[in-house]
């Protein structure tokens, strides 16, 4: 019996045990890989993106074609100078040409600068050559001095791409000379900007409008920054590359700044087309019209004031409440068309909890929610608990009790304890039964003899023996 007994005890604490496991969890990842608007006016770029700069979390306002496979061109040279400042402490290191820097680009008819063998540089002065007038000989002779070699130092930029997150790159060469192998997409190439746009070295030098080597005064690719190009200046531009292949098309890279808003334009496989007569580079022009259509389109807007009450979730054993409200605790702007319709604004809660446990206390973030105008995410904010709800001990344990006992495995638990119980129960009864019967067995045997004895002793003495029996019971 003491046996059943102790496994019946562990049998429960095993079961109990078990039920009061913690259960995982799934997060789900939300990756949204479309443009929050779509731009009105023409674009005639095969790829591009247009990225808002006032964000931290660089929302993609407008893309066609991001991770569709270009050539890059001289957009190579981003990766080029980014891996050159971070593998030179000392810009004005100098570098030394040599013949085959040279070597390499013969009957390329790639756009040099005039660099001649056994010339010293500085390596500021490369940067400057590389990110203002796109000089290839530059990259070569950078090339050489960082990593050696030419093929070694376009492994770096690989291993650079790679370490930022670019998953569709392969570079070849350090210059962006044509070669069917030597590839990227927009976002990628939005990667490598946004990351080179940190640097203040590369800032610096890529927002050059000119530079002046050997006597001559080389003024910067980007046309648009330039005020002697009437079809091209825009004159709230600022840096940072060009590049063109009959392969890759007119690719540019620019940022644009204007009445506190920034954007950052990626245009890449843009054709010649003859716009007003004049056969222009519609590189350009595509950045100038999402630069146009985002400063005359959109602006910020308040889309969740502060402390609104957006959504709200039931409170298990909350004191004086059965729910919390949600909402933000302050106002939340987002990048909206200027002529935004308030009451069309939709707040999404992004997988809230079905319930909260009590306690929780004001400010503390729930879930964060997406902001949705016009079918689109237009920003995601965190919905925070409006008000504290204490604990209430008695609603503690009461539901405690009642999630243990409708729990599948305690349940079940609890019917096996039942079934083990009644089986004690019987088998106790029947030992029982079985010892009364055999004491009432060797009662009647006494009796028996008692009374024999008796008779054996009248029989001899003629009179019974004074001899009483014990009392039944």
């Amino acid at each position: 019996m003491k046996k059943l007994t102790s496994f019946f005890m562990a049998f429960i604490i095993l079961v109990v045990s078990f039920s009061a496991l913690p259960q995982s969890a799934l997060a789900k990842d939300k990756n949204n890989d479309e443009g929050i608007y779509v731009v009105s006016s023409e674009v005639y770029a095969d790829a591009y993106m247009l990225i808002n700069l006032d964000d931290d979390s660089y929302p993609v306002i407008a893309q066609k074609n991001k991770d569709k496979k270009k050539y890059p061109a001289s957009l190579t040279k981003i990766a080029t100078a980014m891996v050159i400042i971070n593998n030179v402490k000392n810009l004005q290191e100098k570098a030394t040409v040599s013949k085959n820097a040279l070597d390499v680009l013969a009957n390329t008819y790639a756009q040099v600068a005039g660099l001649e063998e056994g010339e010293s540089i500085t390596i500021e002065q490369l940067l400057s050559l590389i990110m203002v007038h796109s000089a290839c000989d530059a990259c070569t002779v950078a090339a050489e001095y960082v990593a050696g070699s030419i093929p070694e130092f376009v492994k770096l930029m690989n291993n650079w791409a790679k370490s930022i997150g670019c998953t569709g790159t392969n570079f070849v060469n350090c210059d962006g000379l044509h070669d069917d192998n030597h590839y990227t997409t927009a976002s990628d190439m939005a990667l490598m900007t946004l990351e080179a746009l940190k640097n203040d070295t590369f800032v610096k030098t890529c927002t050059q409008t000119s530079v002046e080597f050997h006597d001559t005064k080389f003024i910067h690719t980007n046309f648009m920054l330039d005020p002697q190009h009437l079809s091209y200046y825009y004159e709230w531009a600022s840096g940072i590359k060009t590049g063109s292949t009959s392969q890759a098309g007119y690719c540019v890279i620019t940022k644009a700044s204007k009445d506190g808003y920034n954007y950052l334009a990626i245009v890449m496989d843009s054709p010649i087309k003859k716009i007003d007569g004049i056969e222009t580079k519609c590189s350009f022009i595509d950045a100038a019209t999402l630069f146009d259509w985002a400063f005359d389109s959109l602006k910020y807007s308040v889309v969740v004031k502060g402390n609104d009450i957006v959504y709200e979730i039931p409170v298990l054993d909350g004191k004086d409440a059965d729910s919390v409200q949600l909402g933000s605790t302050q106002d939340i702007t987002a990048l909206v068309p200027a002529s935004l319709d308030a009451s069309a604004v939709m707040i999404k809660p992004i997988d809230p909890p079905e319930e909260l446990n009590a306690p929780i206390v004001k400010g503390d973030k729930i879930c964060e929610a997406d902001i949705i105008y016009a079918d689109k995410v237009v920003a995601t904010v965190d919905l925070c608990a409006m008000q504290t709800v204490e604990l209430s001990t008695f609603l503690t344990i009461v539901n405690a009790v009642k999630s243990f006992l409708s729990n599948k495995i305690v349940l079940a638990a609890v019917l096996i304890a039942i079934v083990l119980l009644i089986i004690y129960i019987a088998v106790f009864a029947s030992k029982l039964r079985k010892a009364k019967k055999r004491s009432a067995e060797k009662r009647r045997r006494r009796e028996q003899y008692d009374e024999q004895v008796n008779r054996e002793y009248q029989r001899k003495h003629g009179k019974r023996d004074d001899y009483l029996p014990p009392p039944k019971r």
